[in-house]
């Protein structure tokens, strides 16, 4: 009886988040697209203290990365900011998805395509990489609507409802991804784009205490999961940083750097660990450039944020 009841209130709690969403999707593309953004500052400045738990992560983590030293009126900046530009990723997404597309269609340029197109034509498709940072929730609409075979490799949420509420979205919005699990499938999708000379993108900042390796993250041993060191290692394709930027007029830029280049070692190991340790410190260079960009309540650092349940200190 009691597995029934939580049950019952896990499907209640799984379908509201769904019907939440439905509603931001078909209400919000009715206003003007700069209305929205004042709408989700406003509401950014009411829920994110309201998220004390969240908030703390916040805190912990830029303590982390900055040292303990920051102001905490400018870790309050970047927490309003985070969460403001979180919802107006939502929005964009909300326009992307129906008849409003064009309010949103040309809020992005990209700046380095030439990077990229020097990586095709090498011949072995592209292993991109970037982050949680900025709206990576639509990088690949953006990269679809300049023609690019651009997929991203994604997690299913654990709530069936949310997962079939995302795809549906997704389809919408013109991308396309491939799902991480089960994993022979995700690897043998991986290696047909790859042969087809096509682009794979990994969201690469996530904390991987089971299979990766520990690399420098702001001055820290942080397990990193080795997925796009892998691949590029077995295959040959180039690991290109691509990261999203929200500007202040709330158009995105979507920047495009070189092709990584190590000296690797012939050591699979070794050679794991370096490429791993390079498309970290890129992400980690970007998350400096642009500090409010990131989603700082990444459980990036277990146990050394105070933000974090972990936390020894």
């Amino acid at each position: 009886m009691k597995n029934l009841f939580k049950k019952t209130v896990q499907a209640v709690q799984d379908w509201s988040v769904v019907l939440g969403i439905s509603i931001v999707c078909h209400s919000i593309p009715f206003l003007p697209l700069k209305v929205s953004y004042r709408f989700a500052n406003g509401l950014a400045t009411i829920l994110v203290p309201l998220f004390k738990k969240r908030l703390r992560s916040i805190y912990g983590n830029l303590e982390v990365a900055f040292g303990p030293h920051m102001p905490d009126e400018d870790k309050r900046e970047i927490a309003l900011k985070m969460g403001a530009d979180m919802l107006k990723g939502i929005f964009d997404c909300a326009y992307l998805t129906s008849s409003f597309r064009s309010k949103a269609d040309v809020i992005a340029t990209i700046e380095g395509k030439h990077h990229l197109d020097e990586a095709l034509s090498r011949g072995k498709g592209v292993i991109a990489f970037s982050a949680h940072f900025g709206s990576f929730i639509i990088l690949g609409s953006f990269m679809a609507r300049e023609n690019y075979p651009f997929y991203m490799l994604l997690n299913d949420p654990g709530n069936k409802p949310l997962a079939r509420q995302f795809d549906k979205i997704r389809e919408a919005t013109g991308q396309q991804w491939i799902s991480a699990t089960p994993f022979r499938q995700c690897h043998k999708k991986m290696l047909n784009c790859l042969r087809k000379n096509e682009i794979i993108c990994f969201i690469a900042d996530e904390n991987k205490r089971r299979g990766g390796v520990e690399v420098d993250f702001f001055g820290h041993k942080t397990p990193t999961a080795v997925g796009p060191a892998v691949l590029s290692l077995q295959t040959g394709a180039a690991l290109v940083p691509i990261f999203i930027v929200r500007q202040k007029d709330n158009t995105h830029k979507i920047i495009i750097e070189p092709a990584l280049e190590c000296n690797l070692s012939g050591n699979k190991s070794e050679d794991i660990h370096t490429l791993t340790s390079a498309f970290t410190k890129r992400i980690e260079f970007n998350i400096r450039e642009y500090p409010d960009q990131w989603l700082w309540t990444n459980r990036r650092w277990k146990g050394l944020s105070r933000g974090d349940k972990h936390y020894q200190g």
